[in-house]
């Protein structure tokens, strides 16, 4: 028979209760840590800034669009006509990075387009402007050389750009109404070639840094 001390023990044994509200509380502590060790991987990724290559591979990007139309559709075939402007509507489009950016465009001017400011372009014979056009507003000046010039904008984070002019007043080419057919008929090789690039400028010192990261990876 068993003792009086083994079955005052039996009895305790059997009528102790769970502490279910302990119980759970243990079970989402676990989750809990769980959950932060995954999220902590996550969010390190999204910090990652040994480079701007780096970084960028992590940070969504929206579409980049260059859309062009009007008549400088080819080289040597313009339609030059004294007092009827030309059109070359170039628009820039954007749809916004999580990450602040610079967006830029290079201009391309054939040999003939000169310029004084690096914003107004014009064509002179004889003395007098054959053509003329112009960046359009908000558009910074990086660099120039050897007729191409780089142009950019700072975006915040999720901004974007809708339809933005590069050329000023819609693309319009002014044409004078003072020149000659002969003057008219030495202005070939005319060009004006567009591009454009975005670049996330977390880990670049300053726009050109980033620029040339650019030209660094199309070269």
């Amino acid at each position: 028979m068993a003792s009086r001390e083994e079955k005052r023990l039996v009895k305790h044994t059997k009528t102790a209760k769970v502490n279910i509200p302990m119980c759970v509380a243990a079970i989402l502590f676990c989750l809990t840590l769980f959950s932060a060790h995954l999220t902590s991987g996550l969010y390190a990724k999204y910090i990652t800034t040994e480079s701007g290559s780096d970084a960028a591979r992590v940070i969504t990007f929206g579409d980049l669009t260059l859309s062009e139309t009007g008549d400088f559709y080819e080289e040597n075939k313009l339609m030059i006509i004294p007092g009827v402007d030309l059109t070359k509507k170039a628009t820039v489009d954007f749809s916004g990075s999580e990450a602040e950016t610079y967006v830029f465009v290079e201009v391309e001017a054939s040999s003939k387009w000169q310029t004084t400011d690096n914003y107004t372009f014009f064509i002179v014979n004889n003395g007098k402007t054959a053509m003329q056009w112009r960046i359009a507003e908000g558009w910074t000046l990086l660099a120039s050389e050897n007729g191409a010039y780089v142009y950019y904008r700072k975006l915040a984070p999720n901004s974007a750009l809708n339809n933005v002019d590069i050329i000023a007043e819609g693309g319009r080419i002014e044409v004078s109404d003072r020149i000659t057919k002969s003057e008219i008929e030495s202005m070939t090789g005319i060009s004006i070639k567009l591009r454009a690039a975005v670049v996330q400028s977390g880990g670049f010192e300053n726009p050109e840094a980033a620029w040339n990261s650019v030209a660094a990876k199309e070269g």
